[in-house]
């Protein structure tokens, strides 16, 4: 005969191996309206997958923890305990989570151990205190704010799938993205695509899905922007291309706020990816529009180069020089700041030192779509 718990409320205590805690060996399960409260730790080595009651985890002192062989599934879950509720096994819930108090915290060095929440279910209460320390995770929602954080910060991700509804999980980071402590590899702040600014190097969040997605991420008192945005429209959301290992911009289809509090959410990109999102700033190519510039090969170290500002920020470029008479006379793909003078176009000159005078440059920045014109003077 099946073990089945009827009673409308019940606290269990009982004592295993020294130490207070229910040991579910058989098949428990929570009826409609039922409600039971749990004072000691659970440790569920058997079924409890079908309760339609609430059932609550307290303590006024201290923590609690929840582990076993398999994950127990919840109906209606609350928590309010001092010392944070410790997950050594992941938990379902079905329909609702109240935060009271404390955190659930899940270890960050083991993925597979997280507090899900399915297609129905819904959350309320959290805050800089009641929140999932660890992975959150949710299956079957259109659209879901993780509750995640770090120690005395909520620091949530919101999550909207837009071809599907899949299984997510997310984590929040309170780490340098360069060395972070809970991953073997870094995710270097200065490598970045061209249209990239600044990457917040200071925190992050670790989110796995599959499909096309929109993720916004907030700022606040606690967690400021990057330094040196002082344009609300120049915010955006970066995330860390797994294959290229650089730092992608992701677009800004809604910036909302201030300076001081807001939010910012991404353009659609394909969640396979990437899996690491922090907060950037885009490039800001108006405030570094190149100029006419003067140049003098002659090896002394001043002006030897002819130097364009803007290319000091790694991009796809096509670069062209012409003469006063319109012919061209240096071309470079990618041009590197590397000219000195000498043309690679006219053929009975070509790795000639082109003579003084006045020369007119074309530059394609081919990522923004940019294209700047000026002229420069040459002498010896």
């Amino acid at each position: 005969m099946k073990n089945q718990l009827f009673v409308p409320f019940l606290l269990i205590s009982v004592s295993l191996f020294g130490q207070e805690a229910v040991h579910n060996f058989g098949n428990l399960q929570l009826h409609d309206k039922g409600m039971v409260g749990f004072h000691t730790d659970l440790v569920n080595d058997g079924s409890f997958d079908e309760n339609l009651g609430l059932i609550g985890f307290y303590r006024n002192k201290g923590g609690l923890k929840i582990s076993g062989a398999f994950a127990p599934t919840f109906y209606d879950f609350e928590t309010a305990v001092v010392g944070d509720l410790d997950l050594e096994v992941s938990i379902n819930i079905d329909n609702s989570l109240n935060f009271i108090y404390g955190d659930i915290d899940t270890p960050r060095d083991n993925k597979n151990i997280y507090a899900r929440l399915s297609s129905e279910a819904i959350y309320n209460g959290e805050m800089n205190r009641s929140k999932i320390d660890g992975h959150s995770a949710v299956e079957g929602q259109k659209s879901f704010s993780f509750p995640v954080g770090y120690g005395n910060l909520l620091r949530p991700l919101q999550l909207t799938f837009l071809d599907g509804a899949f299984f997510a999980k997310c984590q929040y980071l309170d780490e340098n993205t360069d060395f972070p402590a809970s991953f073997s590899q870094g995710f270097d702040s200065e490598k970045k695509a061209a249209d990239l600014g600044a990457v917040n190097s200071s925190e992050f969040w670790n989110m796995t899905t599959t499909g096309m997605v929109q993720i916004a991420l907030g700022w606040n008192a606690d967690k400021s922007l990057p330094q040196g945005i002082n344009d609300l429209k120049s915010v955006t959301v970066a995330g860390w291309h797994k294959t290229n290992g650089r730092w992608d911009n992701l677009g800004n289809s809604v910036v909302e706020g201030t300076l001081d509090e807001g939010r910012v959410t991404s353009k659609g990109f394909n969640a396979n990816d990437y899996e690491i999102f922090t907060l950037g700033s885009l490039f800001d190519y108006k405030s570094m529009e190149p100029d006419n510039y003067f140049m003098s090969p002659n090896g002394d170290g001043i002006n030897d180069f002819f130097v364009i500002e803007i290319l000091q920020q790694p991009t796809n470029n096509s670069f062209k020089i012409f003469n006063r008479e319109g012919l061209l006379v240096y071309e470079m793909e990618n041009y590197q700041n590397d000219f000195r003078g000498y043309s690679n176009q006219i053929t009975n000159k070509k790795n000639l030192m082109l003579p003084p005078g006045v020369y007119f440059y074309l530059l394609d920045l081919h990522d923004s779509n940019l294209q700047y014109q000026g002229y420069f003077y040459l002498t010896d």
